[in-house]
């Protein structure tokens, strides 16, 4: 789904993930979902957080259906969730989304292999996920060494560490604020420069909080739902080169797509993502 991406899925069926330091596997059942975990702890809350279970879906999903298409793409994906992710995890995922999802999967996996701690479970060993701290400690070289396609990517995420470490970016904070303080508050803008500071443009900024900020009102705009906007929706501000948006035309999309789908546009972006990712060019007459 382009969310969360260091789950694998097992030989034998079960999948594997590593959250808040605890390794889970897990399939689904004709009862729902079975899980067994490294920890003896009973994990009820924390999946039903990340699950969003939480989440009023049935609602949502009435509240987003206000045109055809949406109706069409709930109905066929009925099910589909948000998830609530580990703020700093998501962060450095999106931090590395420019190069594409497949080096966000080998990057935080390389990430956790040489700086996480490692938990067993049933004979598997995976680790967690580093902290900021330790990131913070080892600093950019360390990083260098791993294959990531973009040299500035390494530098980013210290300097996201940092600034954590620094209080810069206090993510129980930025939960509470309204969206767009959120958002502004994480790409540390400057009035002179249309740059992202630290990697944190306007995407990874709607990323970090639609997946970990709980701003359902978010609105991620990558090349797969610029596409997507311009394919199924001829009223949408949407440039033709949906790859190098400006600031103002960022901020006009989403102005629309707010508008266009209300306060859980988050959830119609997921929608049109996924459909977009799936290769229909269908459309309702």
């Amino acid at each position: 789904m382009g969310q969360d991406f260091r789950w694998i899925e097992r030989d034998d069926g079960w999948h594997s993930g590593v959250l808040s330091g605890t390794l889970i596997h897990m399939r689904r059942t004709e009862r729902g979902v079975e899980y067994k975990s490294s920890s003896d702890s009973d994990l009820t809350q924390l999946l039903s957080s990340y699950f969003r279970l939480d989440d009023d879906i049935e609602a949502i999903y009435a509240d987003i259906s206000r045109d055809d298409w949406m109706a069409t793409l709930v109905e066929k994906y009925y099910g589909l969730r948000l998830l609530r992710q580990d703020p700093w995890e998501c962060t450095v995922a999106y931090i590395c989304s420019p190069q594409g999802i497949h080096w966000i999967e080998s990057n935080l996996e390389d990430i956790a292999q040489n700086l996480g701690d490692p938990i067993e479970l049933e004979g598997e060993v995976r680790p967690a996920f580093p902290s900021p701290k330790k990131v913070r400690t080892i600093g950019p070289r360390t990083f260098q060494k791993l294959n990531f396609r973009f040299p500035g990517v390494p530098k980013y995420i210290v300097a996201s560490s940092a600034r954590i470490g620094n209080g810069t970016l206090d993510m129980a904070e930025l939960a509470r604020l309204p969206y767009t303080q959120a958002t502004w508050r994480l790409m540390e803008r400057q009035s002179s420069s249309r740059k992202p500071a630290n990697g944190i443009g306007n995407k990874v900024a709607n990323c970090i909080a639609l997946f970990a900020l709980d701003k359902l009102e978010a609105f991620p705009v990558d090349v797969h739902i610029g596409r997507a906007l311009a394919k199924w929706y001829d009223d949408c501000p949407m440039p033709e080169n949906s790859q190098s948006l400006s600031d103002g035309q960022f901020r006009d999309v989403v102005e629309w797509a707010q508008n266009r789908f209300g306060k859980y546009a988050g959830y119609a972006s997921q929608f049109l993502f996924h459909e977009q990712r799936q290769g229909s060019t269908s459309h309702p007459s």
